[in-house]
C-alpha cells in the first residue's frame, strides 16, 4: 500500500531547501509544502558574499528564484522561524514559539555554520567570520583601504575575501596551518600556483602559521602565531572551514557523523527524514562519505531527496564539484585532486593559456581542475562522470580534441 504525502516540510530556506522545494514540485507533488527558515530572507546566492557582494557590486546577494515562484508553486515560506526541537515518533517539528506543525515527510536542509577558534581574543572587536549575508555586509562595511586585514586560513574563502580586500587597497595577509594554501580543494601543485598569483597582487601569505591568540585591549590588534610570529591587525577574518549544522537530528536521535548520515538519495536513519546540502554527509563516488559544501552538489543532493521523498528514489552518489575565483582567475574543480595516481597537466597558465590539470588512476580521469578553461572543464566533467579509459599522452596533446575521447567506450 502506497502511503499518501499530503504534508511535507522543509527545515532550511536556503539553496538547498528552494531548490528542494522546486524539484517536489516540477516532479508533480501537489501536496502542502513547507519551507522554514531561521534567517529573514529567501534563498540568495552565497558564492557572491565572498566576492562580488563584498565589493557592493551587487550590494546585496542575488536570489536563488524569483520570489513570486514560491507564491504561484503554493510554498508556505516561514522565514525568521526558529526550530527548537524534532519530535521524530510524532512526526512533528517544534518551534521556539507558535503551534507544532506535522509533516509525513520532512529535509533538513539546515547547511552549516562557519567555525570558530576557541583561543585567547576571540571575543574582541574587529573579528569576523563569513558564511551568510549579514557577515559579508557587516566585513564589507569594515573593510577600508589602508587597513590590515589578517585572514586565519587558507581556503577558498580565504583567498577568494583576500583577493576582494586587495580590490580595495587592503592589505592582506594569510595565515595557513599548513604547508600549502588550498591542499584540500586544490592539492598541493594548484595551491602553489594560486600562491603565487595572490603574491603577485600583494598579498603576504604565511604558511606553517598557526594562530594562538589575538591580541588587543576592546579591538584586535594583532595575531600571534604558535611559533611566535606575530601580525599586525586592524580586521581578522577567522576563515578555518565550517561544521554542519546537524544539532536538530543528533537531539532527534537521528545517526550523525559531521553530518546527517544519508545514503545515496538523501535518507537518514530515521524513516521519513531526509537530509541534503552542506548539513549531509552525502556518499561519494570514490568511496566514504561527508559533507561537501559547493553550491553544485547541493543542487544535485536536493534534486535527488526530492525524488526519493515522493517514492522515486535514484541513487545519486557524488563526486565534489565547485569552482572559485581568486587572483583574476576562475577555477573549476571536480574529483579529489589529492587522490592516487598522476597528475597530467594540458595547457600552460603562466602564458595566458588555459590550463587542465588531470589526475589519471587506473586508466581514467579521476579529478580535474581547469584554470581559465571552462570549455575544457565542461568535457574534464564528462570524462569524469563516463569514465573512458584515457592515457596521459591523449590528454596532453593540444592537437587532440578533448571531445573525441568521450566517443571511447568504457573496458
Amino acid at each position: 500500500m502506497i502511503e499518501t504525502i499530503e504534508t511535507i516540510a522543509i527545515i532550511g530556506a536556503g539553496l538547498t531547501g528552494a531548490m528542494a522545494a522546486h524539484a517536489l514540485r516540477a516532479q508533480g507533488y501537489a501536496g502542502r509544502l513547507h519551507l522554514i527558515g531561521d534567517e529573514s530572507r529567501q534563498a540568495y546566492d552565497r558564492t557572491t558574499l565572498s566576492k562580488a557582494v563584498l565589493m557592493g557590486e551587487p550590494p546585496e546577494p542575488p536570489a536563488i528564484m524569483d520570489t513570486s515562484w514560491y507564491a504561484s508553486a503554493h510554498v508556505d515560506v516561514q522565514l525568521g522561524r526558529r526550530v527548537s526541537c524534532l519530535d521524530v515518533a510524532s512526526r512533528q517539528i517544534q518551534f521556539e514559539s507558535g503551534a507544532p506543525l506535522a509533516y509525513d515527510r520532512l529535509l533538513l536542509a539546515t547547511g552549516a555554520r562557519a567555525r570558530r577558534v576557541a583561543i585567547s581574543g576571540c571575543e574582541l572587536e574587529g573579528i569576523h567570520t563569513l558564511r551568510d549575508r549579514a557577515d559579508s555586509l557587516a566585513l564589507r562595511q569594515a573593510l577600508q583601504p589602508g587597513q590590515s586585514l589578517v585572514i586565519v586560513g587558507g581556503g577558498l574563502i580565504g583567498c577568494e575575501v583576500a583577493t576582494t580586500a586587495r580590490k580595495a587597497s587592503v592589505n592582506v595577509t594569510i595565515l595557513e596551518a599548513g604547508d600549502e594554501l588550498l591542499l584540500r580543494v586544490l592539492g598541493h601543485q594548484t595551491g602553489a600556483w594560486c600562491r603565487a598569483e595572490l603574491e603577485r597582487l600583494g598579498v603576504q601569505v604565511e604558511r606553517n602559521a598557526q594562530a594562538s591568540c589575538f591580541e588587543g585591549e576592546e579591538r584586535v590588534r594583532a595575531v600571534v602565531c604558535a611559533d611566535g610570529r606575530k601580525v599586525a591587525a586592524d580586521l581578522v577574518l577567522v576563515s578555518i572551514g565550517a561544521d554542519p549544522a546537524d544539532e536538530l537530528a543528533r537531539a532527534a536521535g537521528i545517526a550523525c557523523a559531521r553530518g546527517v548520515l544519508v545514503d545515496a538519495t538523501g535518507a537518514s536513519s530515521c524513516p521519513r527524514v531526509f537530509a541534503a546540502g552542506d548539513v549531509a554527509a552525502w556518499p561519494l563516488r570514490g568511496g566514504g562519505q561527508r559533507s561537501l559544501e559547493t553550491y553544485l552538489n547541493s543542487q544535485a543532493q536536493a534534486e535527488a531527496a526530492a525524488s526519493a521523498m515522493l517514492g522515486k528514489p535514484v541513487p545519486a552518489l557524488q563526486v565534489p564539484t565547485s569552482w572559485t575565483e581568486i587572483a583574476g582567475h576562475r577555477i573549476q574543480m571536480i574529483g579529489n585532486a589529492e587522490g592516487p595516481g598522476e597528475i597530467v597537466l594540458r595547457g600552460e597558465a603562466q602564458t595566458g593559456q588555459p590550463l587542465v590539470l588531470f589526475r589519471l588512476f587506473d586508466g581514467c580521469v579521476e579529478a580535474a581542475t581547469a584554470i581559465n578553461a571552462a570549455k575544457e572543464f565542461s568535457v574534464a566533467t564528462r570524462l569524469v562522470g563516463a569514465r573512458v579509459p584515457v592515457s596521459a599522452g591523449q590528454l596532453q596533446d593540444a592537437g587532440l580534441n578533448l571531445r573525441d575521447l568521450l566517443k571511447a567506450k568504457p573496458q
